[in-house]
């Protein structure tokens, strides 16, 4: 969360009453407060200009002079010193009412204030208006046209894609034919602007209508210079709806003389808490300053004052001058931290980070670090540099070298407040010492490489480098001049390599390192025996076919004078026949005194993987060595499995780069109908993979689709599992008419149980001045529905609300209609099938249902649908004193179960209800598969009797059954499991589910 604090000059008609206690006098003749006035009455809003006000007494003021106490109704808008004194021997003094020009800017009002002032028990008061402000200008919105970036709809101001001030709705048309669109102000937000997902680029942001706020401060009125607790309010314990937001480093007002504290890291909420606290520093200031305090959320993934749950956080906080008050002001200490090396080696530097309550315009004021330990850390003063941007400055914090590491305590202060923070000091290292020099293996065969190492006693703070020597003549052995071991380590390696020998040869290894003594180590290097073919490799081993490899022979001595030719074959590593996909020399020569030779494989493009052999032949031996070739086209794949209906993000993988041009790769899926693929896609020229996007369907349960991937012959494929949805089924209300003002409580039902970590599931209302619902509802893991509170208001004429819950981009809604106190008259109250799950071909009767009897004439209900699976007549009567009528709905026969929707409208009110139509169950005895996906705690297993299913918690298993068998599903260690799908516990934990199958059935068990 970031808080900021930049008073706004703008305006509004304010009404202020500035109230304190009054001082007493015993005297019967105290001079008593006789008249008030203030000049000017009215302030133009938005200019932040303040009033001279007078107070005028009975009589003069005695010796010691009369205290007046001065009070404000309305403090965050107009404010003054808490008290002034009437000299002695005067009748009169003045004092300055200092207006917001920040508060509450765009709405529209203007405010009356009323102005108070007290002494020995009497009060007078003046009117101060402060009139409303315009609203703000119009902007451009969106790009020219053509351009990706276009957008409409209502926007909230200051989050992208848009600017504008934050806290404002904008509506915003799209761009023309010939240029930009615009946004025009719609309504400040006074509780926060919500940003929600939008509909491709049409967007529906809406104000919050309810707190709390995101910040909470103690006191809105202080001496500047004083801290004031505070704290950032969550609506939902964290963990929850506010995962991904976080706390964040400052808040200013707009002469930069307070802010938020601590700066580095912000705040962070543990789980399950709902506040944290902070301190809002302050400076001294000269005069009357307004502080707006806005707690936002500012985090990569989500733009800056996206509040939580569109709670702006928005308050203000007063300050007054001290007495008495400095010409300029001065910050304080608002927080300080070891940001530089910690630990640190004695005798080195390291930073502390000095943060203050404001700007230090003017330089100072100076600040005092000290220590525990004032022998390892001294004391050090430090003065904050002019500057009008930066709230702060490092110190550079002295250390002095120590025997033995040590913990110290370093503390800044300004001689009011403190902060703390431990430093370790390290003692220094020792000098270096050379511990030793070895070689692996101690003698080898002229030809052939060992390897040296030296050693330190003990690891350095910094590099050190060992030099290296050899009395040997660089025709028998060779070794770098010195080697270095790196920060930290206590040894480092080097290469020794050697020449064919005649005969044995003992070189000596010599190391040295200044202030240390000198080490040394034997390497034996003797000659070999008559020179035979050792070795034949090649690198890389795997490739894709077309690209070029490199093959080495090896000797086990040095080739002879005039070199030694190595003969090279080939061959499939199975013993195929045909032409095999690689070429090579048909020999190669190792050249005198050599005991390597390489040679250059050119290979060809394969459409399978293909395993190839390589022999080579010297003085009657032969080896051979084994490459792999692969197909260019490496794999497909997705990200992960989906919910059905969503979208599946694809990658095509090469095996390597694709060539010049590109690498074409057509796309299929293995059931179109599901899962939809583009036909092509193309790899560029250089690249590896490409991605591409799936279309996905809904599945009613865990389905694999295969999708495959085809190019220059090669075929690859991978299955897409589509997964049954968790989002929102349905939206209900009970009651769904009500007369206002009164509550109705709405119930939000998914497809499936919650996911682990719960859903949060959307709300909103159509109409928030006559019905307002939370921002959202948490679903609790494994669980299908939530409850949540309508709040309606009274209405003077019937009014028709939809209540939405959106949930995994599926939005569901509902109506409550609002009757006015006192209404007559039926409305539509209900409508219902039975049965609501039907055979296609079959019928199911309807019932509309009215609130009251219908008139004289009898009530005529308008019906529809939406699916050719169900009709429904055109409408239905209600007879004339009756409350209710049936109609039938007739269904036609469907491959797959088909969900209609039949709706009801009546006097402005629609009511809906679903319809299932299913296909014919197949016949008993035939065979159907059941589904089983297992979720919750892992380790456990779900298993079924009679057997097939055995499912480990975290996958998705299958089997065959016949129709009309019962199943009972369980889980391993008697564990509560939450079933849902074709067998269902109602949200409820229970150890076993027992169904028939009568078709193809899907079943997720929440293992708790």
């Amino acid at each position: 969360m970031r808080f900021r604090g930049a008073t706004k000059h703008i305006g509004f008609a304010v009404a202020i009453a500035l109230t304190a206690s009054a001082l007493i006098f015993s005297s019967a003749h105290a001079q008593t407060a006789s008249s008030l006035a203030c000049s000017p009455s009215i302030i133009a809003g938005g200019s932040g200009d303040s009033a001279t006000c007078t107070i005028t007494l009975s009589a003069a003021a005695p010796a010691g002079g009369t205290v007046v106490t001065l009070a404000s109704s309305l403090m965050e808008l107009a404010a003054t010193l808490p008290q002034i004194t009437v000299p002695a021997g005067q009748t009169s003094a003045t004092f300055t009412v200092a207006t917001n020009s920040g508060y509450r800017p765009y709405s529209g009002l203007g405010f009356d204030a009323t102005i108070s002032a007290s002494a020995n028990g009497t009060t007078r008061t003046a009117t101060v208006s402060v009139t409303a402000q315009p609203k703000p200008a119009d902007f451009s919105s969106g790009a020219q046209a053509g351009s990706q970036a276009q957008w409409d709809g209502l926007m909230c101001g200051g989050i992208a894609p848009i600017g504008g001030e934050h806290g404002i709705l904008y509506s915003c048309s799209p761009p023309g034919n010939t240029g930009f669109g615009t946004c025009t102000f719609q309504q400040e937000c006074s509780l926060g602007c919500k940003r929600v997902p939008p509909a491709g680029t049409t967007f529906n942001d809406f104000c919050a209508t309810s707190g709390p706020n995101a910040v909470s401060i103690s006191r809105n009125f202080i001496t500047s210079g004083d801290r004031v607790p505070s704290s950032i309010v969550l609506e939902a314990p964290a963990g929850h709806a506010q995962d991904q937001e976080q706390g964040v480093p400052a808040t200013r007002d707009v002469n930069f003389n307070s802010s938020f504290f601590p700066h580095a890291g912000g705040i962070t909420f543990p789980t399950n808490a709902t506040s944290v606290p902070f301190d809002v520093a302050t400076s001294y200031v000269p005069s009357i300053q307004f502080v707006d305090v806005v707690g936002f959320w500012f985090n990569a993934s989500i733009p800056p004052f996206l509040i939580t749950n569109g709670r702006a956080g928005h308050v203000w906080l007063v300050m007054t001058p001290p007495n008495p008050a400095p010409t300029v002001a001065i910050p304080t200490l608002g927080d300080f931290q070891i940001t530089g090396f910690n630990p640190v080696v004695g005798g080195d530097t390291t930073i502390g980070q000095i943060d203050m309550s404001g700007l230090s315009r003017a330089g100072g004021p100076t600040f005092t670090v000290s220590s525990s330990n004032p022998a390892v850390v001294p004391t050090q003063t430090f003065t904050a540099p002019a500057s009008q941007s930066v709230f702060g400055f490092q110190a550079i914090i002295k250390t002095q070298p120590t025997s033995a590491d040590t913990n110290v305590t370093v503390t800044a202060t300004d001689g009011r407040y403190r902060f703390s923070g431990v430093l370790t000091v390290r003692a220094n290292p020792p000098a270096p010492v050379l511990s030793g020099v070895s070689v692996n293996p101690s003698s080898v065969v002229g030809g052939n490489a060992s390897t040296g190492t030296v050693t330190l006693s003990a690891p350095q703070s910094g590099a050190t480098t060992v030099a290296l020597s050899t009395p040997a003549p660089t025709t028998v052995a060779k070794m770098p001049a010195s080697v270095t071991v790196p920060a930290g380590a206590t040894s480092a390696s080097f290469t020794i390599t050697t020449s064919p020998v005649t005969s044995q040869f003992n070189m000596n290894i010599f190391a040295d390192l200044a202030g240390s003594p000198g080490q040394s180590a034997l390497l034996l290097i003797t000659p070999g025996g008559p020179t035979t073919l050792s070795a034949v490799s090649t690198n890389p081993v795997d490739l894709v076919g077309g690209a070029s490899s490199t093959g080495t022979v090896t000797l086990s001595g040095a080739a002879p004078s005039g070199g030694a030719v190595v003969t090279l074959s080939k061959a499939f590593s199975n013993g195929g026949t045909g032409t095999v996909p690689i070429t090579i020399p048909a020999s190669v020569t190792v050249l005198a005194g050599h005991t390597t030779a390489t040679f250059t494989i050119g290979t060809s493009a394969v459409n399978a993987t293909t395993a190839v052999r390589i022999s080579a032949t010297f003085s009657g031996a032969t080896l051979a060595t084994d490459m792999t070739l692969f197909p260019l086209l490496a794999g497909v794949s997705f990200a992960g499995n989906v919910p059905g209906g969503q979208p599946a993000a694809g990658t095509v993988t090469l095996g390597g780069p694709a060539p010049s041009g590109g690498t074409l790769v057509t796309l299929s899926s293995g059931n179109t109908s599901l899962v939809t693929v583009p036909a092509s896609v193309t790899v560029p020229a250089g690249q590896t993979n490409v991605t591409f996007t799936a279309n996905t369907a809904p599945v009613t349960q865990t389905t694999g689709v295969t999708v495959s991937a085809s190019s220059g012959g090669a075929t690859v494929s991978t299955t897409l599992f589509l997964f049954v949805s968790s989002a929102v089924s349905s939206v209900t209300l009970s009651p769904s008419t009500l007369v206002g003002p009164a509550s109705s409580t709405g119930t939000v039902t998914l497809q499936s149980a919650a996911p682990n970590g719960n859903a949060v599931v959307t709300l909103a209302s159509s109409n928030t001045v006559f019905a307002v619902v939370p921002n959202s509802v948490v679903v609790v893991a494994g669980q299908t529905r939530a409850t949540f509170t309508v709040n309606a208001a009274q209405v003077t004429a019937t009014t028709s609300v939809a209540i939405s819950a959106t949930y995994q981009n599926v939005t569901k809604s509902a109506t409550l209609t609002i009757n006015p106190q006192g209404a007559t008259g039926p409305t539509l109250s209900a409508l219902s099938l039975n049965p609501s799950t039907v055979v296609g071909g079959n019928s199911s009767t309807g019932t509309v249902t009215l609130s009251a009897a219908a008139p004289a004439g009898g009530a005529s209900v308008s019906l529809s649908d939406n699916s050719t699976a169900a009709a429904v007549p055109a409408s239905v009567t209600v007879p004339a004193g009756a409350t209710s009528a049936t109609f039938t709905v007739t269904t036609t026969s469907v491959a797959a179960s088909t969900s209609a929707t039949i709706s009801a409208l009546f006097a402005g009110v629609t009511r809906t209800a679903a319809l299932t139509v299913n296909p014919p169950a197949p016949p008993p005895g035939q065979a159907v598969t059941l589904t089983v996906t297992a979720t919750g705690r892992s380790g456990e297993r779900v298993s079924s009797s009679p057997a097939g299913i055995n499912v480990a918690v975290g996958s998705t298993g299958s089997a065959s059954f016949t129709t009309g068998t019962s199943i009972t599903l369980s889980a391993t260690n008697g564990r509560d499991v939450i079933w849902s799908g074709a067998c269902s516990s109602g949200g409820n934990r229970t150890k076993t589910c027992t169904f028939t199958i009568s078709a193809n059935a899907s079943v997720t068990a929440n293992v708790q």
